[in-house]
């Protein structure tokens, strides 16, 4: 299977992505009518059934109790792979134009520490095609580690103290400035460093609210950027469900709410999407292989 690569920039393509010229006539037409990326939100939310991937997890940690893989990181490997094959997923509009990313870039919110004043960082993952869910859980954690490092945290605090120096400016040059990052962003003209840090140009952002305790909620898009989607992910459930044959079982349950730009693709598209999802779950041993090696169910 082939992985999304990089390709080559022509004239009239961004920092960020490729200009299609070949979009059917449909999303042409409601691009032009409806250019605001918040006006054109489709949300749905979806009871993903994640039994055998509990199971699959807690064999690997009774196998290895080193193991520090989790729900969220198969989540994060599972949902790559669905990007991967379902292309449509990587475009997105700006300016009244579709574009097409030549990476797979998921970003995310990490606390620093598990208290209510603490702090959130952002973390972005892009895929790679020899990546697997055992490297994508590698890098979270490594990632996640060297937020709450306590030399990072101190640096971290020495950037805000400089950045809120900028809230003595007057409000207009604060205005003028948001302006000037708008237009820049319309144009395709963000500084590459720009758009590298900022979530707001990712493929899909992900808020991982069974963390915390809460389940999925709808969360707006912005018109800033390029990102897509948007999926919150709720708290795991246990649930008692009757099978087949009247036996009581025990089952886990997710749910999962996922706002989408339907100027990209239609609604149909993003309900096979979201199968596709569920199907990785129910055969995480699938996501050990890399992502450009095909799988079939």
């Amino acid at each position: 299977m082939d992985f999304v690569e990089k390709r080559k920039k022509k004239f009239g393509d961004r920092i960020d992505g490729h200009f299609v010229k070949d979009a059917p006539l449909m999303n042409k037409l409601m691009v032009g009518l409806y250019p605001n990326r918040c006006d054109c939100e489709v949300s749905s939310r979806f009871d993903l059934d994640i039994t055998n991937l509990m199971n699959y997890i807690k064999a690997r940690k009774e196998k290895d109790p080193n193991c520090q893989i989790k729900f969220f990181h198969c989540f994060i490997a599972a949902f790559a792979r669905v990007i991967n094959e379902k292309r449509l997923l990587l475009r997105f509009v700006q300016n009244k134009k579709i574009y097409e990313r030549d990476e797979i870039k998921i970003s995310f919110t990490a606390k620093r520490a598990f208290n209510e004043g603490a702090e959130e960082s952002i973390v972005s993952y892009i895929a790679k095609k020899d990546d697997n869910v055992d490297s994508v859980t590698r890098f979270i954690i490594g990632e996640v580690n060297c937020l709450r490092d306590e030399s990072i945290i101190e640096q971290r605090k020495n950037d805000k103290s400089s950045m809120e120096s900028l809230n003595k400016l007057p409000n207009f040059v604060i205005r003028l400035f948001c302006w000037l990052l708008r237009r820049l962003d319309k144009h395709g003209w963000v500084p590459k460093s720009a758009v590298k840090e900022d979530p707001s140009f990712s493929t899909a952002m992900l808020a991982n609210l069974g963390s915390i305790g809460l389940n999925s909620v709808y969360h707006h898009l912005n018109n800033y950027g390029s990102c897509s989607m948007m999926i919150t992910i709720g708290k795991i459930q246990e649930r008692e469900i009757k099978n087949n044959n009247g036996i009581v079982e025990k089952k886990f349950f997710v749910d999962v709410t996922g706002i989408f730009d339907e100027r990209i693709a239609d609604g149909f598209y993003f309900l096979n999407s979201m199968k596709l999802m569920q199907q990785y779950l129910e055969h995480p041993e699938v996501l050990e292989k890399p992502f450009n090696e095909e799988v079939k169910f």
